[in-house]
């Protein structure tokens, strides 16, 4: 087997190596080239693809790039490694279940997503992209009754955040006075909870675009330094599609002292986008549920139709995160 497929085989596998390596580096490269953040969401498919060079090379006896491919499969095992440990706690009677849905412009089945918060027993769902006419068609579906509390407000463009709750909350912004773009859309609130209120802010960014990723970068970036304002002792949620991964600097510097919720559930390679597609299969989690002040139960996701990303669950119990 030494020489099967010769010379072209190598160098295919040294190619492929290439890619792998390059597409796994631009996990550390910051940048706001658009380019570049779209690729930095394909950085687990550099893991499998190193993975197959690794293997092939195995097979033929291809010592050198086994060597190189099996330290980068080895740098990738330990990058994963937090995603698919976790680190959960037991149920307790109070924990506090959290949902995001991306309604990707109020399209999202209204039938489906109502009985996943029945089945979840969801206490807060964050609405992002959500219409006037969507918010018709949830209440048809019986949402107003799980979840009377409202915080919030609608645009028909689709370009603001709602949170729908059974627990007592106040709006904590957006305020009159806010100076970054991207608050009025990220509404935040209170949860009045018997053992301690919770800052939970809906989360939905801008997207980066192939032309340019500097408002996309801005508005993470803007998200981080509100994180940073919080009182340390605070209680915090932060939910939503952030329309970035863990291969993005910019989302790893938002979780910062905080635990990001399928993490800590055990949840492994979790692709919450694209959904709904015939060529293209889920590859990037765009969509999280993160935590400080609270542990993690347990976190999921919900295939909703007629939307382009699975709605986010977490059941969280107050605590030390």
């Amino acid at each position: 087997m030494k020489n099967l497929g010769g010379t072209p085989l190598t160098v295919l596998l040294w190619v492929a190596f290439l890619g792998a390596l390059l597409l796994i580096a631009l996990r550390w490269v910051d940048s706001r080239v658009g380019l570049v953040a779209v690729l930095q969401s394909m950085v687990p498919l550099g893991g499998i693809l190193v993975a197959v060079v690794f293997v092939g090379a195995s097979l033929t006896r291809r010592w050198p790039v086994t060597i190189a491919s099996g330290a980068l499969l080895a740098l990738c095992v330990a990058l994963a490694a937090p995603s698919v440990l976790g680190h959960r706690v037991a149920p307790g009677r109070d924990d506090l279940v959290v949902m995001s849905a991306n309604l990707q412009y109020g399209a999202a089945d209204a039938e489906t997503l109502v009985a996943a918060v029945r089945a979840h027993r969801v206490d807060v769902l964050v609405l992002v992209e959500v219409t006037p006419a969507a918010v018709e068609r949830l209440g048809a579906a019986g949402l107003e009754v799980v979840l009377p509390e409202s915080a919030g407000r609608l645009s028909p463009d689709a370009n603001r955040s709602i949170v729908r709750s059974r627990i007592p909350m106040t709006v904590v912004q957006p305020r009159p006075d806010q100076v970054s773009p991207w608050d009025p859309q990220e509404v935040v609130v209170s949860l009045h909870l018997a053992g301690d209120d919770v800052l939970l802010r809906a989360v939905h960014p801008l997207p980066p675009a192939l032309s340019g990723a500097a408002d996309w970068r801005a508005g993470l970036a803007d998200l981080q330094a509100w994180r940073e304002r919080q009182p340390p002792g605070q209680p915090l949620v932060l939910a939503g599609d952030f329309n970035a991964s863990w291969g993005h600097p910019g989302y790893r510097a938002i979780a910062q002292t905080m635990t990001d919720a399928h993490r800590a559930a055990g949840q492994g390679w979790v692709r919450t986008w694209p959904q709904g597609r015939r060529l293209i299969r889920p590859f990037v989690q765009l969509d999280h549920v993160l935590t400080r002040g609270l542990d993690v139960v347990d976190a999921g996701v919900v295939r909703v139709p007629k939307t382009d990303h699975a709605a986010v669950w977490a059941r969280l119990a107050l605590g030390s995160s």
